[in-house]
């Protein structure tokens, strides 16, 4: 998570995930009932890892794929506040 590819002025798998889990913090704290959230394939890993409360450091372990497109749903439940992943990549709708 913390190597640099070599490439001036990039960032780190950490750094990218880090703003990512930032981004979702700020549209959580919006208080939206629903929200459209529309990114990257690679941002997309971040975003669930976030959601589902996956550490920051461990989310370079996991690999949600994705294809252009897809529909990824994720719900809070409103009684428990358990977070889940509705659904990934539903790519029904481009057929």
């Amino acid at each position: 998570m913390r190597h640099r590819d070599g490439v001036e002025g990039s960032e780190s798998r950490l750094e990218f995930g880090g703003r990512a889990y930032a981004a979702l913090d700020r549209i959580i704290d919006r208080g939206y009932s629903e929200a459209i959230v529309v990114s990257h394939g690679g941002t997309v890993n971040y975003l669930i890892a976030a959601w589902i409360g996956l550490p920051l450091e461990s989310a370079g372990y996991v690999k949600f794929k994705v294809s252009p497109g897809g529909v990824t749903h994720l719900r809070e439940d409103d009684f428990f506040h358990d977070r889940q992943l509705v659904s990934l990549n539903d790519i029904d709708h481009l057929r």
